[in-house]
């Protein structure tokens, strides 16, 4: 029997997703005890990661996977290859033979993967940070109090890499199906579960921040003044929220006097950047505000933890951005948003800011 890379990187899919999912359907996840469920998971997807990153790379140029091109017998199986058998890959003449010639590490590996196939910032940044994850949880283990949330989002981030990236790059050279297909359906249907399983960790997380921004939004029904002047522009407004104190779920709107919704300011929640959005029910806002929930937590006085637009702002697909763009935003010649404390008198001068039609 010869397990290929591809092959060896899809058994390891398959022991990933069993581990996750074991882990995702524990009744308690952050008990001192636990059968290590989410360690063997992240292994086990690291792994299979750096197997279909060097599988894309050899299929590429054969030479790219191997760390020393002076390897002397590494330079005789290729002479013996061109010589006696070129159509078959140099990895089989390395797994058969067992010879000791290494391949790269897997730093290297995603660095020639991400130059090769131009990966962007976020796809190369989800690669190394699962090599740091992995090389976490393998030697120092996970802080029960602290490291979940963190590691439910880098490990999604790196199963959407594989069914986007990785599956639309693999393919069988025999042409009998994508090599993938045994294992896609239960990695979508595993990514749905545990993105769930990651919003409730988050908020759980930052149940103390949120627990804040409910409080300040709903001292809004107790302030006379805030009532007045929004009379005075011809709006009302309702605030709803999510069924528990610390709820993420915050929708806030602006009536006028026809009853008709003039505004609906919802909070987007973001785990991978730690921020909550506050923005417009539509696919690019606009934006109105953002809450950097640890800064937030790292320091409840924070001046900068929040990030307010002079002007509302439109941004396209806000949702899948995987930077702090409001940061960028803040720091422009002509700055588009500021930093700010986030208290009741700060979201009073937001909502009252807000343009009438």
């Amino acid at each position: 029997m010869r397990l290929e890379l591809l092959d060896n990187g899809v058994d390891s899919m398959k022991f990933g997703l069993e581990f996750y999912n074991k882990y995702l359907d524990l009744e308690d996840k952050y008990s001192l005890w636990n059968p290590g469920y989410l360690k063997m998971a992240v292994i086990s997807f690291h792994n299979a990661l750096e197997l279909f990153s060097k599988k894309l790379l050899s299929s590429e140029n054969e030479l790219l996977i191997y760390r020393d091109l002076s390897n002397e017998t590494l330079l005789n199986l290729l002479h013996h290859k061109k010589k006696i058998e070129k159509d078959i890959p140099l990895d089989w003449y390395v797994i058969s033979d067992q010879v000791n010639i290494l391949t790269i590490d897997y730093i290297e590996c995603i660095k020639r993967l991400s130059i090769i196939f131009n990966l962007s910032k976020a796809q190369y940044k989800t690669l190394e940070s699962m090599g740091n994850l992995r090389n976490k949880v393998t030697h120092f283990g996970l802080n029960k109090l602290i490291d979940f949330h963190e590691i439910l989002v880098v490990t999604n981030e790196a199963l959407e890499l594989i069914a986007g990236f990785f599956y639309k790059n693999l393919k069988s050279a025999e042409k009998k199906g994508h090599p993938l297909d045994v294992v896609y359906d239960e990695l979508i249907n595993t990514l749905e579960k545990a993105e769930v399983e990651e919003v409730e960790a988050w908020e759980t997380f930052y149940a103390d921040n949120f627990e804040k921004i409910n409080e300040i939004f709903d001292s809004l029904n107790e302030n006379e003044q805030f009532k007045t002047e929004l009379l005075t522009k011809g709006y009302t407004f309702n605030v709803e929220f999510g069924p528990y104190s610390h709820s993420s779920t915050i929708i806030l709107k602006l009536i006028n006097d026809k009853g008709e919704t003039h505004v609906e300011l919802a909070s987007v929640n973001k785990p991978r950047l730690n921020s909550t959005i506050f923005a417009d029910c539509t696919s690019s806002g606009p934006i109105y505000f953002v809450i950097d929930h640890q800064k937030m937590l790292e320091d409840p006085d924070n001046k900068k933890c929040c990030y307010i637009y002079h002007e509302p702002e439109e941004y396209e697909e806000y949702e899948f951005e995987n930077e702090k763009f409001w940061e960028k935003d803040s720091q422009k010649s002509i700055k588009k948003s500021y930093g700010a404390h986030f208290d009741k008198e700060q979201l009073t001068r937001i909502l009252i800011g807000i343009p009438s039609h």
